[in-house]
């Protein structure tokens, strides 16, 4: 599946990989169009300009599932830490944080798509570029997937849940600001804990354990981290409550289920994106890939005494409540355009 080369093989010339909201109505549509992912042949991205993590191997992989959507005759240029100019009107994609960091640095003229980063982080360096026009020239494929999702996907499993916990620090609460006015359309609630000082990390966990039906994670590494996880994991399921998130790497060290965002996902945004900066002349604003994939540690569950649906299983019931949200605030939103004359 991985390729350790660094060099990728096009039009018979090789190139080197340098190191380096949607309205509820079009995500609705999104939602029907999962899985979307065969090669076309109406494509209008003439070239991609790359800079790459300096990891080969997750790098090439990345590119491999653009090629496979947009074609092999697409040349993938990298681009160098020497070159001095570029194309304005050709997108710089980056991928990884050291890869947007310095670029948006050494390029600021020029448009740029990151990808593999969260939104966090790029909502700290982005805003460096405040100005109007990067509204149109700066945008993001983020590589996890929203918190919603995951607290679905612990739905799911645990169907008679109602309540979670959440453990953050004083300066990570806002993570979870839009997922706590999102949670009682799907009859949820949750209740934030939060973290002064890593002393007080045990202890607040123990009384959120109390109070969730189960506890998410988020991208935090304030909170999770290799650490910390050992210690939360073991607290939590000696009460046998289980850890949902925050992304696969946490499912192998012992959460019980994540969802993620899969590279052909990614590939998937990342292509339509540089279609519609070739097509309208600028970039969507940023945005998590609208496929996901969920894994779940069997071993836990069964550790935990939790009988598993299938992952398969547990992603069609997180787009089958998304989609129910969906339709009516589509429809609501129609409704209102009519009443003002939009539509006809």
């Amino acid at each position: 599946m991985y390729r350790s080369l660094s060099k990728v093989r096009l039009f018979r010339t090789t190139y080197f990989i340098a190191p380096g909201r949607f309205a509820v109505a079009a995500f609705f549509c999104f939602i029907l169009m999962l899985g979307a992912g065969a090669a076309r042949s109406d494509m209008t991205i003439p070239l991609i300009y790359v800079v790459g993590s300096g990891n080969d191997v997750l790098d090439n992989y990345l590119l491999d599932q653009v090629r496979k959507l947009v074609g092999q005759e697409v040349a993938v240029v990298p681009v160098n830490e020497s070159e001095s100019a570029l194309n304005p009107g050709i997108p710089i994609v980056t991928i990884g944080r050291r890869a947007f960091s310095t670029t948006l640095g050494r390029y600021p003229q020029s448009p740029i798509l990151a990808t593999l980063i969260s939104q966090e982080y790029y909502r700290a360096i982005a805003s460096a570029r405040s100005d109007k026009e990067s509204e149109r020239s700066l945008s993001a494929i983020y590589y996890d997937v929203p918190l919603l999702n995951q607290a679905l996907t612990g739905k799911a499993i645990l169907p008679q849940s109602r309540r979670i916990a959440l453990l953050a620090t004083p300066k990570s609460t806002h993570l979870y600001s839009e997922l706590l006015s999102q949670l009682p359309k799907h009859n949820l609630e949750a209740k934030m804990f939060v973290v002064n000082s890593s002393s007080e990390l045990i202890p607040a966990l123990v009384r959120a354990l109390y109070y969730g039906d189960f506890v998410l994670a988020a991208q935090d590494p304030s909170i999770y981290n290799p650490n910390t996880i050992k210690h939360i994991l073991l607290t939590a399921y000696r009460r046998n409550i289980m850890v949902i998130g925050p992304s696969q790497a946490y499912v192998k060290a012992g959460s019980l289920a994540s969802s993620y965002a899969p590279y052909s996902a990614v590939a998937q945004a990342l292509v339509s994106a540089l279609e519609q900066w070739y097509e309208e002349g600028f970039l969507p604003k940023p945005a998590y890939p609208t496929d996901f994939n969920v894994q779940i540690n069997k071993q836990v569950g069964r550790s935990l005494n939790i009988p598993l649906p299938s992952e398969a299983s547990v992603k069609e019931q997180v787009i089958e409540q998304l989609r129910e949200q969906a339709m009516p605030a589509a429809k609501d939103a129609a409704a209102n355009a009519e009443n003002r004359g939009m539509l006809p």
